[in-house]
């Protein structure tokens, strides 16, 4: 130890002799006693002595100032009294430490006082038995304070060979203590003397030894606690009871299933052991100690997670994974969780503790699952499409095949041949279907009929099944399967960790792209395309030509003579109106799908074009559907209208506006026009209530105008007689009348048009010796709505019957003179 000498030449009070700053120099390399006897030596080492710095550093260094406790201003404080009665004892004089700079010299010097005898004993060669502090202190507690306490109170001596002796001394003393305090521990907690475990818990605990409290435990309680092991044993673990098979009505194929109580079991059973450990390490434990959440962590993460490991890998060979792994996690959150009782060790966060302990363990079976479900759910939405796509195409090849079968051998020179120009069709694009319908085999083993009628049989049973290319039930099936796998996906909606529920909620969307894309691309886009192909190949007038050509040579079969009736029965507008009904129905049941399983449940929470994948391919889907409907409807309108000519064609005879004085005039509507209107009756209203109204409103409009044109080329090309004007008018009406009741909208675009009509139909009406009201009625084309122009009226009225007797009359009152009028100058 240090000493002062004393020179008694010194003069205490001159500055010079002892500078401050050497003075406070001096000071930091002295122990206590010295620094009482330093101060004593001049002014100077006197104001080194009393700074409050020095002082504090001290505290800090006996680690006790950062927590000292601060006097509130304007409180009455008497430092007296608190010195007096917080720094009278060995074992409290560390407990209650004022933060004051001007306590901290008296602070230091009584917890000095407080410490120092059992501190020099420590420096004696005494055995341990000895010691002062065995004698005055004999409580574990009272001994591990007064080891903490000396420890404390070592760091401030600054003796080097001092410090180092008596701290090893402390430390191994405090070794044997803490391995007695273990056996006691250990002992107390084998009897279940919790109050007494508790108490050296917390002994062990004051020393800083909380890592080793919390092994003792866990290596107590989970891997020597043999009703624990047992539910986390390997060996012991029953993971085929999780399973059970379910034969198939085969009676071969096993089907395996997910026995669900042994999944109660299993987290009750788990519940049973948590609760267990909540409930010790409460009466041991105090709440600043995490040992729930060390036990915690242990349990799921290392015991837990690897009987679920077993259990996945065994359900990947039963074929049951993608039950498993969600139905698990379900049993995981929802009933074993909410089995927990309260631990006041961790207090109110427990439940979410362990749910993210959970989570934690169960990221990387998350994502692999939801990877997995979006594969899985791909291969089985192209194994229906293909199965559905396979029973098409072997329906279509036994169509053809029940049709060619009955076909016969012809000459090279058969007459027919000579109508192979005329056959345009070529033979790869009828490769036709039926589609489940069983008039392709309907009696025709006795037929017998040419090649070229089997074709036109062949592209019949194609447009028979226009409305039979795609499925509502394949759609359905492959709607459902989504709902499951949504369903499985959702139980992760919730996992805490955001990086995983991003991996779910982008899982859900590949879900909904890829039921999309199976629906729409490879099932309705495909249907649509090979409805169009049917279309676009069916020709009737054609294959009208070629049925009556047959009959004219006299070859035809007793299927050749009904194929012309054949082709013109089936109305293709018809069957694909109702293609697009089931196009329409399936975008219903996708849409209702997505506001049930993505709006409504919350997986998508702001419905934007842009930042939402499964709204952007919905209405993809949406809009290639109302192309290919456009595209149809097209096709299809213009096959009505063939249809419509050729009933003029065929059905609106001679005599019909041109009778002969031999015939009997009954006035009313022709069979063609009542013919015409019925087809139409079927037809312009097909779309009505089953898609968007803009398409019903172009497609009547397109009706409209196409029907419009077609009756002007029909007038143009027939003879009207004054007799057979009323029929004409008669005709005009019905076809007025037919447009207003069904046209609802673009009545302004339509509507003037039949209306010019009307008024056409009045130029046959007037007789032919009034030839100048037929030349007034001509000349004035506002009559005609501004519909027709002036050479369009004057071809209708050649079409009278008596237009070469009356012509030079009515053209002199349309151009005020007629060619016996002029002369060539």
């Amino acid at each position: 130890m240090s000493q002062v000498i004393w020179n008694a030449d010194i003069d205490v009070y001159n500055p010079q002799v002892i500078p401050l700053s050497v003075a406070r120099s001096i000071a930091k390399c002295l122990d206590i006693q010295d620094l009482i006897a330093f101060s004593q030596v001049s002014k100077n080492t006197y104001k080194a002595v009393k700074d409050p710095h020095l002082w504090i550093s001290k505290l800090k260094l006996m680690s006790v100032w950062d927590t000292a406790f601060i006097p509130e201003k304007g409180s009455p404080f008497n430092a007296k009294q608190f010195l007096s009665e917080n720094f009278h004892n060995s074992l409290t004089c560390f407990d209650t430490i004022a933060k004051s700079p001007k306590l901290a010299q008296m602070q230091v010097i009584l917890i000095h006082k407080c410490l120092q005898s059992y501190y020099i004993d420590l420096r004696s060669n005494k055995p341990y038995e000895k010691l002062k502090i065995f004698k005055d202190f004999t409580t574990p507690i009272e001994q591990a304070k007064i080891f903490q306490n000396l420890l404390n109170f070592n760091n401030i001596d600054l003796d080097n060979e001092s410090h180092e002796l008596i701290r090893d001394k402390i430390m191994s003393i405090l070794e044997m203590f803490e391995n007695a305090l273990l056996r006691e521990l250990e002992i107390h907690f084998d009897i279940e003397d919790y109050s007494k475990t508790k108490e050296f818990v917390s002994i062990l605990l004051s020393l800083g030894n909380e890592q080793t409290v919390i092994d003792f435990f866990l290596q107590k309680t989970i891997f020597d606690n043999e009703q624990e092991s047992e539910v986390f044993n390997v060996q012991l673990f029953d993971h085929e009871s999780f399973f059970h098979d379910d034969t198939a009505d085969d009676g071969t194929t096993v089907i395996w299933k997910l026995n669900l109580q042994a999944f109660e079991n299993f987290t009750l059973d788990l519940a049973k052991t948590f609760n267990n450990e909540a409930a010790i390490i409460d009466l041991v434990f105090p709440e600043d100690t995490p040992m729930m959440y060390k036990v915690s962590e242990e349990l799921i993460s290392n015991q837990l997670m690897e009987l679920i490991m077993i259990l996945i890998s065994t359900s990947k060979k039963k074929g049951c994974y993608l039950i498993l792994v969600p139905t698990l996690y379900n049993y995981l959150i929802n009933n074993f969780v909410s089995k927990l009782k309260p631990s006041s060790n961790v207090g109110e966060s427990y439940l979410q503790l362990v749910r993210e302990l959970i989570d934690m363990s169960y990221e990387s079976f998350a994502v692999e699952y939801v990877r997995e479900e979006g594969q899985t759910f791909k291969s089985f939405t192209t194994s229906v499409i293909q199965r559905w796509q396979n029973s098409i195409n072997e329906r279509e090849q036994q169509t053809v095949q029940n049709i060619l079968k009955n076909v016969r051998v012809e000459n090279k020179n058969d007459f027919l041949s000579s109508f192979k120009k005329v056959f345009t069709i070529g033979v790869g694009n009828t490769s036709g279907s039926n589609t489940g319908d069983e008039s392709g085999n309907n009696g025709e083993e006795d037929e017998n009929y040419s090649e070229i009628v089997a074709k036109t049989k062949i592209l019949a049973e194609n447009i028979k099944s226009l409305n039979k290319i795609f499925s509502i039930e394949t759609s359905m099936e492959i709607l459902n399967e989504a709902k499951i796998c949504l369903h499985r996906l959702s139980s992760f909606k919730e996992f805490s960790i955001a990086g995983i529920r991003a991996e779910i909620y982008s899982g859900m969307q590949d879900i909904f792209i890829s039921l999309i894309e199976s629906v729409g691309n490879e099932h309705v886009k495909l249907g649509f395309e090979k409805a169009l192909e049917y279309l676009n190949t069916y020709k009737p007038r054609d294959l009208r030509d070629i049925a009556t050509a047959e009959a004219a040579v006299g070859t035809t079969s007793v299927a050749g003579s009904n194929s012309e009736s054949a082709l013109t029965d089936q109305d293709p507008l018809v069957l694909f109106s109702e293609l697009i009904n089931m196009a329409d129905l399936i975008i219903q049941m996708i849409d209702i799908f997505y506001k049930e399983e993505f709006i409504n449940t919350n997986i998508v929470k702001i419905e934007n074009s842009i930042l939402n994948p499964s709204l952007q391919h919905k209405k993809k889907f949406e809009g290639i559907v109302d192309t290919y409907v456009a595209d149809g409807l097209n096709i299809g309108i213009d096959l009505l209208m063939d249809q419509v000519e050729n009933i003029f064609n065929v059905y609106l005879s001679d005599e019909d506006y041109n009778p002969s004085s031999s015939s009997t005039v009954v006035i009313g509507p022709t069979d063609a026009a009542q013919r015409v209107i019925r087809v139409l009756d079927e037809n312009i209203d097909l779309l009505v209530g089953c898609t968007d109204k803009s398409i019903v409103e172009v497609f009547q409009k397109e009706i409209s105008e196409r029907f419009f044109q077609l009756i002007v080329k029909t007038l143009k090309k027939s003879t009207i007689s004054v007799n057979g004007a009323m029929n004409l008018i008669s005709d005009l009406n019905l076809y007025h009348d037919f447009i207003v009741e069904h046209i609802r909208s673009n009545k302004k675009l339509v509507i003037p048009l039949y209306q010019a009509l009307k008024k056409v139909g009045s130029i046959y009406l007037i007789s032919g010796q009034d030839s100048k009201a037929i030349g007034k009625l001509v000349s004035d084309l506002s009559k005609f709505n501004g519909i027709f122009g002036q050479e369009e009226i004057y071809e209708f009225v050649q079409r009278r019957q008596d237009w070469l007797l009356i012509k030079r009359h009515v053209e002199k009152v349309i151009y005020g003179l007629s060619l016996v009028d002029c002369s060539i100058v």
